[in-house]
């Protein structure tokens, strides 16, 4: 159901909006690259209602704040304290004056909170009004600054929306926090099956798992989703045909476009970053090389790279200077970076010359670009152990890191957009030896606090994050 938000009366608006986080008396920046980097302490107790005779709305305010705290935690930023914790609190309020008082946390005794370990408490309240639509408002403190944060208030018609809103509210916390846009207002494209023996199709759901969506429907099978910088459209490619072929879906009209329907193989196409162009790997009399084609102007494919081997998996870097991609020229494969050349108008560019980046390991693939240009997450194999598994490099080959080890194979890394984390899929059962059906895992840039991302699918594999979108 559509959500109406609407923003809180002028009269109300000192008590709502947020204070900037680099302010002199702002709240703490949160930094998740410094090595010194911490959780905070979350608290959110339940939601109070009104009206308070309602069992129902009660058991949504309770909801609501158990959904913000997993969102909160989600995020990875944040720990969040057990309810249990503040029992104690009367009224989840201080039950002494209070020593700091704040707009829209009167009567709250931040002291009481801090001495329990609390340094970020988030309060809701659920109204319902008389035309039966609810009214849902929102606050965070940094009790290290002893400061409101950000607040916010929303209208619903359905609490069954009182998800998304939670999302967009978390997601303000944590640009506050961070200074960096949240990741709730993005999307994850990837191929999933419902079952063991149906059809791979290409699957959009939330960053959570949540909101599960199928987009094709083809018996046949589907691979490799990517994103318009937009949000609006998906390349993927399908053997609808019989050969695997390249599509573009319009996820607003739900039109499908054919895009390259070559003899052989036409795969892994990706959108430039101004959105002009789609490269793509295609095949001629077996030799696999990669081709752009122009979304501006019919027309044929065009070669971007040929030579002696395989070229595969092209990347484009996000401030458009390279162009990342797998090489077999030198045997096995492994990542290269061409240099890119494009005309005054962006719509069309050359390569001026290409570097290899890889050189450890026996097979690299899959190159996934940080959205400042500057890393490269990608999939190696470990012949040692037998396992596909994620690394992370500068984007000139340098300072080789491992992010997973021990865990299945760990392949098609992506990045959330903001660059703090890192999507990928895994075929790890627990912790164990054993590998069963691929599935949605999620972690930090730096490999840790790596967690399933459940869709309730048989299989999901080759994830792919989209771009941030409007709410």
């Amino acid at each position: 159901m559509k959500i109406k938000l609407i923003l809180l009366l002028a009269a109300l608006s000192s008590v709502l909006t947020p204070k900037p986080a680099n302010s002199q008396s702002g709240a703490i920046v949160v930094d998740i690259d410094n090595p010194k980097f911490r959780k905070l302490v979350v608290a959110t107790p339940s939601f109070t209602v009104s009206p308070q005779s309602d069992k129902n709305l009660t058991n949504w305010g309770k909801k609501a704040s158990e959904d913000l705290a997993k969102l909160l935690e989600f995020s990875g930023y944040f720990r969040i304290i057990d309810q249990l914790a503040y029992q104690g609190i009367k009224s989840a309020q201080g039950s002494k004056p209070a020593k700091s008082t704040i707009a829209g946390f009167e009567g709250y005794n931040f002291l009481e909170w801090k001495s329990i370990g609390v340094e970020s408490l988030t309060v809701g309240s659920i109204n319902r009004q008389e035309d039966g639509s609810y009214r849902i408002e929102l606050r965070t403190a940094d009790l290290n600054k002893g400061e409101r944060l950000v607040g916010k208030a929303y209208t619903v018609k359905d609490l069954q929306d009182l998800d998304m809103v939670l999302k967009q509210y978390v997601d303000r916390v944590l640009t506050a926090y961070t200074g960096k846009p949240g990741i709730f207002s993005s999307k994850i494209a990837f191929i999933g099956r419902k079952s063991k023996n149906s059809e791979k199709q290409v699957y959009i759901c939330d960053v959570d798992g949540k909101n599960l969506r199928q987009v094709t429907f083809t018996k046949s099978l589907h691979l490799a989703p990517s994103w318009s910088p937009d949000g609006s459209k998906l390349l993927f490619t399908s053997y609808e045909s019989g050969n695997p072929d390249l599509y573009m879906l319009d996820l607003k009209t739900n039109k499908v476009e054919g895009l390259a329907s070559y003899k052989g193989l036409n795969s892994g196409g990706v959108f430039s970053a101004n959105g002009k162009l789609v490269a793509f790997s295609g095949s001629i009399r077996g030799n696999t090389e990669i081709y752009l084609k122009s979304l501006q102007k019919a027309g044929h494919r065009m070669p971007l790279l040929q030579g002696h081997g395989i070229d595969v998996d092209p990347a484009f870097s996000p401030d458009g200077k390279w162009l990342a991609f797998v090489s077999g020229r030198y045997g096995n494969p492994h990542i290269f970076r061409a240099q890119l050349a494009w005309n005054a108008d962006k719509s069309q560019v050359k390569v001026v010359g290409d570097k290899r980046l890889t050189y450890a390991g026996w097979y690299n693939a899959t190159p996934a670009w940080s959205p400042d240009s500057e890393k490269i997450a990608f999939a190696g194999f470990d012949r040692d152990i037998g396992r596909f598994d994620l690394f992370l490099m500068n984007h000139d080959g340098t300072k080789l890191e491992r992010l997973t080890i021990k865990s299945g194979d760990n392949e098609s890394p992506s990045w959330s957009p903001n660059g703090q984390l890192i999507m990928f899929h895994s075929n790890r059962i627990g912790s164990s030896n054993h590998k069963g059906p691929s599935q949605l895992y999620i972690m930090n840039r730096d490999g840790s606090h790596q967690r399933k991302i459940s869709t309730g699918l048989y299989q999901a594999q080759t994830p792919r994050w989209g771009p941030f979108l409007l709410n």
